[in-house]
């Protein structure tokens, strides 16, 4: 009895361990998908602003653009990785679920994570070469899912702590409420980044006034339509300056509800983990206001992109 449950011990070790390679690397993927997605938008290109979307015109018009060394190398890493957190994933089911005893949660998760790797693949096969938003959108929230997925399992596979330790609590429907809103965030993001909103507006109220001019018009959110613009004046496609306003007023109702999360994993015992939440929330928002100021630095651009993902697996960690 006491040789099986050390097997179970270790079985569970090695898939807590193994979930949390697993977040790694999908930070990496996360990471080298949102810098081909950007560098091929025209963020950091040298004739700014002017250049910015010159790949989606430039499609339009029937002309192919070369990818540039930067882009090609992160293609090439991007396929290793993923291949690699495939199999990773692959193995974890077959542990979680093809050995006895059944680990029924770690092994939901897994399942789970096989299901969205198969979905995102299928995704790029379906649709090759496409410039729609919800494509792109797609393939964020896929990423972004799979990583809260990792760290849920790594939670759950971890060994049972010793009798007398009191269970970690949990932030409840409050905490899966500011989960789900930053989620949707995280989607406002994206949907921001595939219609070429970036660069519609500055700020909250010219965002505002933007949006008011255009009537308000919510099929500008649509994530089924093409961006069309051709001016490469600034504000560039203004249409788009409703997206850019959800995302930054999202941002707006996030920063409370977050801040409550993180101090009330911190009254709940849980400490370094609301103290990592509210650190990764503060850098956000500082971040956040300084990219518009900075004409949208492609490093900083990438850094919002990340942070993000580190809020998500965090508050996924705490919920």
């Amino acid at each position: 009895m006491d040789t099986d449950f050390s097997k179970l011990a270790r079985r569970r070790s090695w898939l807590h361990r193994m979930a949390w390679a697993c977040a790694a690397l999908m930070l990496a993927t996360i990471t080298l998908s949102a810098y081909m997605r950007l560098s091929q938008a025209g963020l950091g290109c040298i004739d700014w602003p002017a250049c910015y979307a010159q790949g989606l015109r430039a499609a339009q018009a029937g002309v192919g653009l070369t990818s540039t060394d930067g882009v090609a190398l992160a293609r090439l890493a991007h396929r290793v990785v993923a291949s690699a957190t495939l199999v990773l994933v692959v193995v974890m089911v077959m542990s979680a679920l093809m050995t006895k005893p059944v680990l029924k949660r770690p092994g939901a998760y897994a399942a789970a994570l096989l299901g969205v790797a198969v979905a995102l693949a299928l995704l790029g096969i379906a649709t090759p070469g496409t410039r729609l938003p919800i494509v792109a959108i797609g393939n964020l929230l896929g990423g972004f899912a799979m990583l809260a997925l990792c760290v849920r399992m790594a939670a759950s596979a971890r060994p049972p702590p010793s009798s007398g330790t009191p269970p970690e609590s949990r932030l409840g429907a409050w905490g899966l409420a500011a989960l789900a809103l930053l989620c949707a965030q995280l989607g406002g993001g994206a949907l921001v980044s595939a219609s070429y909103a970036a660069l519609s507006c500055s700020g909250l109220s010219d965002c505002t006034l933007a949006a008011a001019a255009s009537g308000w018009d919510w099929q500008a959110l649509s994530p089924w339509r093409e961006p069309v613009f051709a001016t490469g004046a600034v504000p560039i496609h203004r249409e788009a300056a409703l997206a850019l306003w959800l995302h930054l007023a999202g941002a707006i109702v996030m920063l409370p509800l977050l801040v409550w999360a993180g101090l009330a994993a911190w009254r709940h015992g849980r400490r370094r983990g609301g103290a990592v939440l509210l650190v990764l929330l503060a850098a956000q928002a500082v971040l956040g206001l300084t990219i518009v100021a900075q004409a949208m630095p492609l490093a900083s651009v990438l850094l919002h992109n990340l942070l993000g993902a580190l809020l998500l697996a965090t508050l996924a960690r705490l919920v």
